[in-house]
C-alpha cells in the first residue's frame, strides 16, 4: 500500500494583488492554489486573470472560491473550511493579500486548524495593483488555539435558529434537541429517563457553555430559558462550518 504524499496547498484572498499571490506559490512549488474572490469587482477580476495565467504557466492548479473578503464571519468560515478539507495536507494561508479582515480571519483559522500563515513583502506599490514585485516572503508563528466542540456549535446554532423563528428555548427543549441529535454523552440513555438526561445535558453541555460565556440561563415564570450571548453569536459565526 502506497502512502499518498501530502499536497502543498495555498489559500490566498484575491484583492488587487498579482505577484504577491502567484510568486510565493510558484517558489514553494504549490500543488494547488485556492483564490478567495469577490463577485462583481472588475479590478479584482483583472488581477485574478493574471494570477491564474501565471499559475497555469507554472503547472499549478488554481481553484476559485467565492467569498466576501470584507466580511469577517464569511472569510473565516471559508478559510477554515478549506483548511479542514485539506487536513492531511500542508496548507499555507497568504495573509498579505485581500483585506485586513482576511488577514485577521486567516490567522485565526490557522491557529485553530494547524495551517501556516505567511506574509509577502512587496518591493513597491503601483497604480493598477496594490503592490508591485515581491521583496520577500516569510512564515508567521501561529500559536494553536482550540476550536469549540462541534456539538457545542450545534447547540449554539439551534439556539440561534429558534430565536430567529421567535421561539423561546426551555431546558427541556435543549434536552430534546440533544437526544434527537444523539450526542455522544446521551448515547444509550432512554428517552423516558428524564432525570438522567437533565443531569447529563447540564454537566456536559449547559455548564461548559455557560462557563465559556456562550449562553445565558434566565428564570422566568417558573421556567428557565436559555439564550445566546453576544460571545456565543460571535463564536457561532466563526465556527458554523463545523456543523454545516
Amino acid at each position: 500500500m502506497t502512502l499518498q504524499t501530502p499536497l502543498r496547498v495555498h489559500i490566498a484572498p484575491q484583492g488587487y494583488e498579482e505577484e504577491r499571490i502567484y510568486k510565493p506559490a510558484i517558489e514553494s512549488r504549490a500543488d494547488v492554489v485556492y483564490l478567495l474572490v469577490t463577485e462583481d469587482d472588475e479590478q479584482s477580476n483583472q488581477c485574478q486573470e493574471a494570477v491564474e495565467q501565471n499559475l497555469a504557466d507554472a503547472g499549478i492548479e488554481c481553484k476559485e472560491t467565492v467569498c466576501d473578503i470584507f466580511d469577517m464571519s464569511e472569510s473565516m468560515q471559508t478559510i477554515s473550511g478549506l483548511i479542514q478539507d485539506h487536513r492531511d495536507d500542508n496548507v499555507k494561508v497568504n495573509i498579505s493579500t485581500g483585506s485586513k479582515i482576511t488577514a485577521v480571519g486567516g490567522t485565526f483559522a490557522c491557529m485553530m486548524y494547524g495551517a501556516t500563515p505567511y506574509y509577502v513583502q512587496a518591493e513597491d506599490y503601483g497604480e493598477e495593483t496594490v503592490s508591485v514585485g515581491v521583496k520577500d516572503s516569510f512564515e508567521l508563528p501561529a500559536y494553536p488555539i482550540e476550536p469549540p466542540e462541534p456539538e457545542f456549535v450545534s447547540i449554539l446554532d439551534f439556539l440561534e435558529e429558534q430565536r430567529s423563528e421567535g421561539n423561546k428555548v426551555k431546558i427541556r427543549d435543549l434536552n430534546t434537541f440533544v437526544m434527537e441529535k444523539e450526542f455522544d454523552a446521551v448515547q444509550g440513555v432512554e428517552r423516558k429517563d428524564n432525570d438522567n438526561i437533565y443531569d447529563i445535558v447540564q454537566e456536559e453541555y449547559r455548564e461548559p457553555l455557560s462557563k465559556e460565556g456562550f449562553i445565558r440561563e434566565q428564570p422566568y415564570a417558573g421556567s428557565k430559558y436559555i439564550t445566546l450571548t453576544e460571545k456565543g453569536e460571535q463564536t457561532l459565526d466563526f465556527s458554523r462550518h463545523l456543523v454545516d
